[in-house]
């Protein structure tokens, strides 16, 4: 079998014609891999750039590997990809996404050969597409630049197979996967560059499709090549010297696994690095560049080694500390670990909180539970460490977003290990003690939402505040017809999705003769109307299809249709405080004042921004911090 070995840039990579397997065809990718994906790369291009460097320095920075593929020549021309579709489409997911920056943004240098080339007159994609995923690219490519039509364009692709779902999910969370850092210094157009000609894959090809699965094999066989699992499983149930035990503390083992293998493929192995570093870790890398790793990223990048070197730190000493912890300890942090993760994807009235964060992908959430919580906790005091601990998470994130700071995983990881070292082992006393000690200490408040915009924060952030207000207000005051945040957060419910509104549509001239027919003063100049009609204020959520309906229409009429939509929008309109018997008593035992808007001057807007400012202040508050502990 001759097998050819090539280094390629991905941006010369993706410039062949691939085709697919039947069996390859399927899209798998979750958020958080494209977030760590996105993470690497960032991490590895500004190891080297200098705020001294220009453009052409990019091209001599150190080569990042993303992997390698494998493929093999196919009749029909091009190559079949027998291991690593999952990265090449993921990569072209990318590549569009800079496409359409580039519109915008012109210093991006060019990726469409990339993703496509003329063939015969005609563009053809680079990557053997089924139809509904050639539709969802030709959207991506050529699509609308408004990013409300380009959503409503691929709601409204026939017949979509999950696997385009959850490409069109992914690719709403590239902007969010972007470090501070490179957006904050313009290094888009650098990042981009470094990723299309530093950034590199190894191609092994064979002759034939069976060839390609022997390599794949050879390549992944946990025969030859153990892993960290396996290795962290060999020293432990070695160190069990009694049979009895050693064969409980097995079983043990397995059980455990098995149950985090149905969270997701790689939970095994995420658990560990979550549960060494929460109770054990106490150093990471400093901030100079060359430091040394500290605990945590050795953790993460050899977790069964750190365990094997550092026994003594966990109390192992004799076969009896290693039996306690595969048949006790381990089970026990496995069980909290699966209601954590499986109440971060499905909602649960009794942890609320760890959805919310679970939602914006606070992924370092449950490395703080388990730091505080013990073993020998009773189960009333390990849930008001889970709840006290996920309200805290949830406020620390949101005010962090509302005052312009991210919540990505390089931007908060300092902040989250900090906490975990503090927490760790506390009593619920205790922690109460510290949890509101930092409460009270924190610069950052929420009451500053009457100040955030629409052109500053991400999109996905703006949802989730809006999406927060309305599921309050709803449960608040019993309201009939809720919607949940979790269908607020959706980004998987098609034509009912939810989607940012804006009262005003974008015409000065005709909203100001809207707003002085209704009785308000009109906006003096257009800098001053942009800016008021993207404030929080003037933004409201409504399902896609009604926010492309209503889209270009005045406030006025708008606001008639309002009255049959969730409750945010309802509290624009007279009919909401005549049919709601409960709003007069929530708004004086809270000293809210809000009242019907017939139109969208400045006035109303300060009035409105008070009233979510209000809202925000009653949900992350001292007091709702204080009952997670009753």
């Amino acid at each position: 079998m001759q097998i050819t070995f090539d280094r390629k840039t991905v941006n010369n990579c993706l410039q062949q014609k691939f085709v697919l397997p039947t069996y390859q065809r399927d899209y798998k990718w979750e958020i958080k891999h494209l977030h760590e994906l996105l993470s690497d790369i960032q991490e590895s291009f500004l190891s080297c750039w200098r705020s001294t460097h220009g453009r052409k320095d990019i091209l001599g920075y150190d080569p990042y590997f993303l992997g390698t593929i494998i493929t093999t020549q196919v009749a029909q021309g091009g190559k079949a990809i027998v291991d690593g579709q999952q990265r090449v489409t993921t990569l072209i997911l990318i590549f569009a996404y800079i496409h359409r920056l580039r519109k915008k943004n012109p210093e991006i240098s060019p990726v469409d050969q990339a993703i496509r080339r003329q063939v015969a007159g005609q563009n053809e994609y680079n990557l053997d597409l089924d139809a509904s995923r050639h539709d969802f690219f030709n959207i991506l490519i050529d699509g609308p630049e408004d990013e409300l039509d380009l959503a409503n364009a691929v709601d409204d692709i026939v017949n979509k197979d999950p696997g385009t779902e959850r490409l069109w999910e992914l690719y709403q969370e590239i902007e969010t996967a972007l470090a501070s850092e490179v957006i904050d210094n313009k290094l888009l157009p650098h990042l981009f560059d470094f990723i299309t000609d530093c950034v590199y894959m190894f191609e092994i090809g064979v002759p034939r499709e069976q060839d390609g699965h022997k390599v794949f094999v050879t390549m992944n066989d946990r025969g030859l090549k153990l892993g960290p699992i396996d290795l962290l499983k060999g020293f432990l149930l070695s160190s069990i010297s009694n049979d009895a035990d050693n064969k409980s503390a097995h079983t043990a083992w397995n059980t455990c696994i098995s149950n985090l293998k149905s969270l997701g493929s790689d939970e095994d192995s995420n658990f560990f690095k979550t549960w060494i570093r929460a109770k054990y870790a106490n150093t990471s890398r400093g901030k100079k560049r060359g430091d040394a790793p500290g605990d945590f990223e050795v953790i993460g990048d050899s977790y069964h080694r750190w365990v094997m070197d550092n026994k003594e730190t966990l109390g192992l000493k004799t076969s009896d500390d290693f039996t306690n912890l595969l048949t006790g300890t381990l089970p026990y942090y496995v069980e909290i670990y699966c209601k954590v993760k499986r109440s971060e994807k499905a909602f649960q009235s009794s942890l609320p909180h760890v959805y919310y964060n679970g939602a914006r992908d606070l992924t370092l959430q449950s490395m703080v539970i388990f730091s505080a919580i013990k073993p020998s906790d009773t189960n009333s005091e390990a849930n008001r460490k889970i709840k006290s601990i996920s309200y805290y998470l949830d406020h620390l994130a949101t005010a962090r977003v509302i005052n312009g700071k991210e919540n990505t995983y390089d931007n908060i990881r300092d902040i989250i290990f900090e906490l975990t070292k503090e927490v760790r082992d506390l009593s619920v006393a205790d922690l109460k003690t510290a949890l509101l000690k930092r409460f009270d200490n924190e610069k950052d408040k929420v009451d500053q939402i009457k100040s955030c915009s629409y052109l500053q924060l991400k999109r996905q952030d703006l949802l989730h505040l809006l999406g927060r207000l309305s599921d309050f207000l709803e449960h608040s005051l019993d309201f009939a017809n809720r919607v949940g945040f979790a269908d607020y957060a959706s980004r998987a419910r098609e034509s009912r999705t939810f989607d940012i509104e804006h009262l005003m549509p974008n015409k000065m001239a005709e909203t100001n003769d809207d707003i002085i027919k209704n009785g308000g003063k009109a906006f003096g100049n257009h800098t001053e109307f942009f800016l008021s009609r993207n404030r929080i204020a003037g933004l409201i959520l409504l399902p896609r299809s009604r926010n492309r309906s209503m889209k270009d229409l005045p406030y006025s009429v708008k606001r008639q249709r309002y009255a049959g939509e969730n409750v945010l929008a309802q509290t624009l309109t007279s009919e909401f405080y005549l049919n709601q018997p409960n709003w007069g008593k929530f708004a004086a035992d809270n000293n809210i004042k809000y009242e019907p808007t017939p139109h969208t001057d400045d006035t109303a807007l300060e009035s409105r921004a008070k009233f979510y400012s209000d809202l925000a202040q009653l949900i992350w508050s001292r007091d709702s911090l204080e009952k997670m502990f009753s």
